[in-house]
């Protein structure tokens, strides 16, 4: 017999090969005890393949008995993985491995396992471990008065306690939030699921609810088929809701899921979601089909028809430059989506197009098809552009600094009834940019437009073709001044653009269909063309002037200031009244911006009236980020009195004056109250659109949520409602929430 630490440097022969045994044993075969690796696995683990190092106070072999027994602070380490006893004894002849006192394992995945003894037997692929405790790599606990591993890979633990939820720091002995006991529970760690058997539910230490068996997934799994947590709601104009999806993995790229959902006072609809992803490319298929109550003149009509929708979206990569997809996007009636909560969206684009990126070039292929779905949208007058083909180029600079540009679109616009269109647009362009010794800066820009389009259908019966040659000169100068303090710096910077134009461009055969979106604000004011798209010019020469000046903090934050006004010196100009464009001398238009630390932002941007200043629009958005407490605030102001009939196609928009406030106060480290206003008050109606309250409680295994929320909306067969929402979820075991 020999021992001691030295004793165990010098073994040699049968010794030291025995010696090694208890290394992998306890290494690999413990952790094939406690964890999913499989002992017959471990050479294809590289276990074996790995040294061993030990470190014991003593080590004693005795021969007679065919025993090698480590005591004292022994530690074993292979690879990533550890093991702490007070003593590990190896039985050759009875093919055990004991190991006893303070047991700590520490897997490569991050879990640490607790123990007072550890038995193995049958070459390591059986055993028991008594006082079992095991921490997750996601905070997870489980205990256990005895943990078995059998043969066919299932660790049973019986009298076994669950919970994901972290002890209470002042009181560590209190029970979890909730926990759940069983009688026995089984690992199954080729399904990769935990079984239990007598299971009861505790929340604070008190027993809520028994189930005879219950099983979920392990925290291995990332996916899992099997239903989810239910959809449950209230409605008082769609009565009692309940959804019950379910989710499927076909395989590693695709996957399922469909859901139910039956309205007790109005029909039924079924959701679906398919998703496949390939080697260069995915496709997203969401649909939704229903047989439904149907209205006329916001009564129920006691008939019954079928109602749905598609989306589908496909992206594909052919190559490094050229890339393509499709979108498809189509509802059964307008209001649809919004009435069941399916979607948001105002508008539904179809869309086939292929598109590459090279160097400096960019070119399109697409087609389109819109739905929409506000009030007064019909699908008779809904465009189908096909084709539309873009291509646009920015050259390197020549010898004198200058970069050409070009943008070309070549379109068909067709509708079921309204005007159509063809057009081919192409605008050139050259800018050179000039910085002078006394560090003012130039920029020289001219652009030409030169395009040929076919009308017919036009309501002012200028139908046929027509074609625009459009030039213009602009010259832009900006003279930065700045100014460094201890903590900050300041810049102050002047701006005059100049653009020369003629008074011609924009002739009545020219269908406007790509520049009605147009708001005369900050974004424009010193833009050569004012309009977005290509169907309108911005005709006439004029001069916009104006200053930048901001405050920049070396610490990150900001604040800055653009105001400015334009004057029109020659032409009358494409904009109508109520554009803030209509006269020679244009409104004043500006943006504030605010943004002192992280946690606080402040836009303000604003036209105002050029003889007396009365705001013709307005939008504040602030937004306030504090550990306890947040609040989101966006106000909107539009006194726009624009025709919708103007040939310049600026975008009618009625009066409007709305808040949009919400925020949220955490009362503790897992209470919450948030809340949300929607408020108009236009044409001095100062009624609640939206409003909504809610309490929330979250922790890192439990969330509860409790949600009131009551709309004013109206629009055909959507009326107000009111709505109580609940969500209850437990980490790992799912739950269920409200629609």
């Amino acid at each position: 017999m020999k021992s001691g630490r030295n004793s165990w440097r010098r073994a040699e022969g049968r010794q030291a090969g025995t010696a090694w045994k208890v290394l992998i044993a306890l290494a690999a075969g413990i952790a094939c005890l406690l964890t999913s690796a499989e002992p017959s696995d471990a050479q294809e683990r590289g276990i074996s393949d790995e040294p061993v190092l030990m470190v014991a106070d003593q080590l004693v072999h005795d021969e007679t008995l065919g025993t090698i027994t480590a005591r004292g602070s022994v530690e074993l380490s292979q690879g990533e993985r550890t093991l702490l006893a007070d003593s590990v004894t190896y039985n050759q002849r009875e093919d055990t491995v004991i190991a006893a006192g303070n047991i700590s394992l520490l897997e490569p995945t991050g879990e640490v396992i607790f123990s007072d003894y550890v038995e193995l037997h049958n070459e390591l692929k059986t055993g028991f471990i008594d006082n079992l405790r095991l921490r997750m790599t996601d905070g997870s606990r489980l205990a256990a008065n005895r943990g078995l591993r059998t043969e066919d890979n299932r660790k049973i633990l019986s009298r076994a306690v669950f919970t994901p939820c972290d002890s209470c720091k002042e009181d560590p002995n209190r029970p979890p939030l909730w926990q759940l006991k069983a009688r026995k529970i089984v690992h199954d760690e080729k399904a990769r699921d935990i079984i239990y058997n007598d299971a009861t539910l505790e929340m604070f230490g008190v027993p809520v609810l028994y189930t005879p068996y219950l099983s979920h997934p392990d925290p291995t799994v990332d996916r899992r088929s099997g239903f989810l947590a239910p959809t449950i709601g209230y409605s008082d104009e769609l009565g009692a809701i309940y959804g019950q999806p379910y989710y499927q993995v076909i395989d590693e790229s695709r996957d399922l899921e469909v859901m139910p959902i039956v309205y007790s006072s109005d029909g039924g609809i079924l959701k679906g979601r398919y998703r496949q992803h390939f080697t260069q490319g995915k496709i997203d298929f969401q649909g939704t089909a229903g047989v439904l109550d149907q209205r006329e003149n916001d009564r129920e009509t006691g008939d019954k028809d079928f109602e749905g929708s598609v989306d589908l979206e496909a992206r594909f990569d052919f190559d490094r430059t050229w890339r393509g997809g499709l979108d498809f996007e189509q509802a059964s009636a307008r209001t649809y989506l919004r009435r069941y909560r399916l979607d948001s969206r105002e508008v539904l684009t179809t869309r086939a197009f292929t598109e590459g990126f090279r160097s400096r070039n960019y070119a399109s292929v697409e087609a389109l098809k819109f739905q929409g779905l506000n009030p007064g949208d019909s699908r008779d007058k809904s465009p189908t552009v096909a084709p539309l083909m873009e291509y646009s180029f920015v050259g390197e600079p020549d010898r004198a600094g200058g970069r050409f540009q070009i943008d070309s679109s070549v379109m068909s616009l067709t509708r079921q009834t309204g005007a159509d269109s063809k057009k081919i647009a192409v605008r050139s362009g050259w800018s050179l940019p000039y910085t002078a010794p006394a560090g003012d800066i130039y920029t020289l820009n001219a652009t030409l437009d030169t395009d040929y389009f076919h009308s017919d259908g036009l309501e002012s019966g200028n139908n046929g073709d027509t074609g625009r040659v459009f030039p213009q000169l602009g010259l832009n100068w900006r003279y930065p001044f700045a100014r460094a303090g201890e903590n900050y710096h300041q810049m102050v910077e002047p701006i005059v653009n100049v653009v020369l134009a003629p008074d011609w461009g924009n002739p009545d055969e020219i269908s406007n269909e790509d520049s009605q979106s147009f708001l005369f604000d900050d974004t424009n004011l010193f833009r050569m063309n004012r309009f977005t798209g290509s169907d309108r010019v911005t005709s006439g020469s004029r001069v916009d002037y104006g200053f930048k000046t901001g405050v920049y903090g070396n610490g990150g934050g900001s604040s800055s200031l653009l105001f400015g006004q334009s004057f029109r010196f020659y032409g009358d100009g494409p904009f109508e009244k109520g554009s803030g464009l209509e006269d020679d001398l244009s409104d004043y238009v500006g943006r504030v911006s605010v943004s002192p630390n992280d946690n606080l932002d402040f836009l303000f941007r604003f036209r105002l009236d050029k003889d007396d200043f009365t705001p013709r629009r307005s939008e504040i958005g602030m937004r306030y980020f504090h550990p306890r407490f947040s609040l989101i605030a966006d106000y909107v102001l539009l006194d726009d009195q624009t025709n919708s009939d103007n040939i310049a196609g600026a975008a009618s928009f009625l009066e409007r004056e709305q808040l949009d406030l919400s925020g949220s106060v955490n009362l503790s480290e897992f209470w919450s109250v948030n809340g949300r206003v929607v408020q108009d008050f236009s044409d001095d109606a100062n009624r609640t659109l939206i409003a909504s309250t809610g309490l929330v409680y979250s922790d890192e295994c439990f969330t509860f949520g409790l949600v009131y929320e009551r709309s004013e909306l109206e629009d055909d067969d959507i009326e107000p409602e009111q709505r109580v929402m609940l969500q209850i979820a437990f980490k790992h075991l799912g739950g269920f929430a409200s629609n």
